[in-house]
């Protein structure tokens, strides 16, 4: 039992080092590029990247996870999968850059952001083909493999960047950078592939090409449909409004980027859990979710203070460039999306835990359908700041969405057992946030985040009935 625990420690540990530093390299990479190109670049960086998420998507067609349950169950077959994964993603990234090429004929951008968007989405077929390689190594539970190769190709993609920009280079000389990690980690991952894992010399059978193809359809629509909801307001504000509108909301919700990665990297090391503690009746699956969203909000709740408070400062420090001052609007409105991703996060894990995954496509369905005729005339009228309400909106709705049914499946959520602490130590401080306005900004994050925290362990002691109480409730391990 102990080697499987390490095994599915380190797996998990894996996955989690991989996201974080690929969000991380993306969170340094929008930094780098708005302090030394400008708000403009910023914004044409921005699409790019969202419109390359959304074809990236198709061109690999939910093959990836069709992999991973498929050789999962027959590793003899890992070889017949890898070629018939590249054959199909081949075709799908060709497929999807002749689609995005008429998207860019009917949205007229400028030449200039045509070019670097084109000039990205060269990558599509080498992400593909290095997603295939991804869904065979974690199939075989080998998901060390996955940073082994992205780590280093990150950490070189970041100091090229750093370099090419202190020297005057364009936003060209950045996309070449990304086009060439692109290429090196699917060269690499394919390499490792060949030498590491047994591979069969099957000819290629169209028929199971097809079959395979069809089955991956389903997963597919889910992904693509959360790729478009994700990155409708930043289509919206590049057709309604500018680039540079564009690059404002980025700098905005790049600031929460490194919150909601502790949102998902929590709630996928809790899953595992989750689905083990999914009996019927799902008490224990529904006092894990209030233990997980406690603690989220506890985290969520300063978050959101200090952005709405200090998120001038923030933007100032971050992006050393006075134009993203005018993003601190926005950021006040859409700092409040971190509250209502605490309840998605848990409770979207959990509707999957319980097998009602079907629920949680309806949900992100809606979501797309909202944020489109919200999104479209709020934008039109109010540029940056409608983009800001409409994320807002479509997440409220989101979260109002997972509420109910799993509500309804844990027959109640015991809401105010778990948000009264974190609420009274958030108004602490917030309190003295507003009567400090004369302070610099690191030492007013700094004496808030103390008096929070104080608060916090004062009201936590107070409500488990003690010092000893409070140690046993929340200090030691969870063994359930």
């Amino acid at each position: 039992m102990s080697l499987n625990f390490r095994k599915t420690s380190g797996n998990a540990l894996s996955i989690l080092t991989s996201d974080a530093m690929n969000r991380a390299t993306s969170f340094i990479l929008y930094a780098l590029v708005a302090r030394h190109l400008g708000a403009h670049e910023f914004g044409q960086l921005s699409l790019a990247l969202t419109l390359f998420y959304i074809f990236q998507v198709l061109a690999v067609a939910g093959l990836k996870t069709l992999t991973i349950r498929q050789v999962s169950l027959d590793r003899s077959q890992t070889g017949r999968y890898f070629t018939t994964g590249c054959a199909i993603v081949t075709f799908s990234s060709f497929s999807s850059l002749a689609l995005l090429f008429g998207f860019l004929r009917l949205m007229h951008y400028p030449a200039d952001t045509t070019l670097a968007i084109l000039l990205l989405c060269i990558g599509l077929l080498p992400n593909a083909i290095a997603a295939i390689c991804d869904g065979i190594f974690q199939a075989w539970e080998r998901m060390h493999l996955i940073p082994y190769v992205n780590v280093p190709v990150n950490v070189a993609k970041v100091g090229c960047a750093f370099l090419l920009l202190t020297r005057k280079s364009g936003l060209y000389a950045i996309i070449l950078t990304l086009l060439a990690s692109f290429l090196v980690t699917a060269l690499t991952e394919v390499w490792i592939l060949f030498r590491k894992f047994p591979m069969q010399a099957d000819p290629f059978d169209f028929r199971f090409c097809l079959a395979t193809f069809r089955s991956a359809v389903t997963f597919l629509g889910i992904e693509g449909t959360i790729a478009v909801m994700s990155s409708l307001n930043v289509l919206l504000l590049s057709k309604l409004a500018t680039e540079m509108e564009v690059g404002l909301y980025s700098a905005a919700t790049q600031l929460m980027v490194p919150l909601l990665l502790v949102y998902q990297s929590i709630g996928q090391s809790v899953f595992p859990l989750m689905c083990r503690k999914a009996e019927p009746g799902f008490q224990s699956l529904k006092r894990i979710s209030a233990q997980v969203i406690e603690v989220l909000l506890i985290l969520a709740l300063p978050a959101l203070a200090g952005l709405f408070f200090l998120g001038d400062w923030a933007l100032s420090i971050l992006y050393k460039n006075p134009v993203f001052q005018q993003a601190f609007p926005a950021l006040r409105i859409v700092a409040w999306v971190l509250i209502s991703q605490v309840f998605t996060s848990v409770l979207g894990q959990a509707l999957v835990a319980s097998h009602r995954e079907r629920i949680t496509l309806r949900i992100v369905a809606v979501d797309t359908v909202v944020n489109l005729l919200v999104g479209w005339p709020l934008i039109r009228l109010f540029g940056l700041r409608g983009a800001a309400i409409a994320l807002l909106v479509t997440r409220l709705v989101d979260c109002c969405q997972h509420y109910i049914p799993v509500s309804r499946l844990f027959r109640g959520i015991p809401l105010s057992q778990i948000i009264w602490k974190p609420i009274i130590a958030g108004v602490c401080m917030t309190a003295y946030l507003l009567f400090s306005s004369t302070q610099t900004g690191i030492l007013r994050g700094v004496s808030a985040a103390g008096i929070y925290s104080a608060a916090l362990i004062v009201l936590a002691i107070w409500a488990s009935g003690g010092v000893r109480r409070f140690r046993d409730k929340y200090l030691l391990p969870l063994t359930e």
